[in-house]
This record gives C-alpha cells, sequence and structure tokens, in this order.
C-alpha cells in the first residue's frame, strides 16, 4: 500500500474518536489561550529580547507568509487524524495538555508583548486578501502571551508524535516554514520559538513516560492503550 493510500485510510479511522480529541483540544486551547490574551489583563507585560534573525526575517519575507502561518490549525487537525486510532489520538491529547499547561502558566508568570513589532506592521501597503488575514488576526489576537510560541508548540507536538513515521519527512518541514512564518508576520521572536520547541518536548516526554508514545504498536489487547498511571 502506497503511502498517500496510507495516509487516506488513518483519516478514517476511528474518526469520531479523534474527532472528539480535537474538539476537546480545540476547547482547552480557546479557553486557555483567550483568557489569558484578552479577557485577563497583567500590570506588565515583558518584551521578549529580538536577535539579528528576527530583524532580517521580519520585513523580506512578511506579507503572504501568514498563509503558511495560518496552516498551522491545518497542521494540529492532521496531527490527531493521521494517528492509528483513537487510543493513539489519547494519548496524544495527553502530550498536547501537558505542553499547554506548561504554555499557560509561564503566559501568566511572565506576560509578554510583540506591540512594538506589531506596529511595524502595515496592513495598509498589502493585496486585499493578505491585508484580510492579517486583520482578523489582529482583532481576535492581542499583542499578548508570545512567550512560549503556542503555534511552534502545536506543530512541534505533532511533528514529535509522527516521528517514527515517514510522515515525518514532511511534517518536519512544515514545521520549519511555521517556525519562519512567526517571525516573517511579527507574531513572534526567535527565542518565542525555542521556546515552543522546548515545551513541545516536555510535553511529549512527559506523556510518553505516562500513556506511552502514541505511535506504539497496538495489540489486540486495546486495552493496553490506557494510561499506565492516574
Amino acid at each position: 500500500m502506497s503511502e498517500q493510500q496510507t495516509t487516506g485510510s488513518l483519516l478514517l479511522i476511528d474518526w469520531q474518536g479523534k474527532l472528539t480529541v480535537g474538539l476537546i483540544n480545540l476547547a482547552v486551547w480557546m479557553v486557555g489561550y483567550f483568557s489569558l490574551n484578552k479577557f485577563i489583563e497583567f500590570e506588565v507585560y515583558h518584551q521578549v529580547p529580538a536577535l539579528r534573525i528576527d530583524e532580517l526575517l521580519l520585513l523580506p519575507l512578511g506579507g503572504w507568509t501568514i498563509f503558511i502561518y495560518n496552516s498551522c490549525y491545518i497542521n494540529s487537525s492532521l496531527g490527531i487524524f493521521l494517528l492509528p486510532s483513537k487510543e493513539a489520538a489519547w494519548r496524544f491529547l495527553g502530550a498536547i495538555l501537558i505542553a499547554y499547561i506548561i504554555n499557560f502558566t509561564l503566559f501568566a508568570l511572565w506576560p509578554t508583548t510583540i506591540e512594538a513589532i506589531r506596529e511595524t506592521i502595515d496592513p495598509g501597503t498589502m493585496s486585499p486578501a493578505v491585508a484580510w488575514q492579517y486583520q482578523l488576526m489582529h482583532s481576535a489576537d492581542n499583542p499578548y502571551t508570545c512567550f512560549p510560541s503556542l503555534h511552534i508548540t502545536n506543530c512541534m507536538l505533532v511533528t514529535l508524535a509522527h516521528w517514527r513515521s515517514p510522515r515525518r519527512r514532511w511534517l518536519l518541514p512544515w514545521a520549519v516554514l511555521i517556525a519562519i512564518s512567526t517571525i516573517t508576520t511579527g507574531q513572534h521572536v526567535f527565542i518565542d520559538i525555542l521556546g515552543g520547541i522546548l515545551v513541545a518536548c516536555a510535553g511529549t516526554l512527559a506523556a510518553a513516560w505516562i500513556w506511552g508514545p502514541p505511535l506504539d504498536s497496538i495489540d489486540e489487547d486495546r486495552s493496553n492503550q490506557e494510561p499506565r498511571v492516574g
């Protein structure tokens, strides 16, 4: 069976269970992220230091790369539906939730802002379709909760979950492109990316220790996919 056929069949396997996992992921993300980004105001917001690489990438490549940036949501959904079973999806959800706890805790303890960078982004100089994307993003997403990048956390969680499969050959480059786009769109700086990678690694390792890796083989006795502790 070709990889394309395998991918197509994986999308349909246990799709209802995977959809449940995806909806839980979405609900936790929306409540946690937007509570800290829009509804809770902190007295002090910190500016994450920008490096030379941030200056080099922000201006030359901006604009259209917002479409790569927004592909993170497709990446996250595929990360769940390309897993081999609903049990694997629940294991992956464990890594997601652990990573979210770390992200949200850091957002609350060290509130950060990219307001100065966002002021350099002028949608008026862009094509209508690109400008609309920026205006929509800026209206929904305040320039806070930057470190660590939740975009990078999510796409790296997907990459690590599928690391033992051939899909890593295109998931890793996709994650790299999303990482670059977080800078070119003025949404993050390079340090935010490093933080997101570390959080994804921590969530993946912790969940693998508790529940096992998502791509562990599934025996006929599917009960062995249940969490080992808790």
